[in-house]
């Protein structure tokens, strides 16, 4: 299992401590559990909009609207990589 350091003001240290207490868990575990919630949040949030999408595909019953084929290259804007 990986072991990572965290730096927190002293007050949030204090509150972590308590609430693990309550939660009768080590302030790992329970820092660990709030990350996980949180990653499992944000990947529901994720699948959700996606699906939104896969619904919204082909929504538009618009007979002229057409897909635009891919531009060639030649007709892209100039691109700097160097930058990056």
């Amino acid at each position: 299992m990986a072991q990572i350091s965290l730096y927190v003001e002293d007050s949030m240290a204090s509150q972590l401590t308590a609430s693990a207490k309550i939660s009768n868990c080590s302030v790992s575990k329970y820092v660990a559990a709030l990350i996980s919630k949180h990653l499992s949040e944000n990947e529901l949030e994720e699948s959700r909009k996606k699906r939104i999408l896969e619904q919204l595909c082909g929504a538009l019953d618009d007979p002229s609207f057409e897909i635009p084929p891919e531009l060639p290259w030649e007709k892209e804007i100039p691109r700097r990589f160097d930058l990056i």
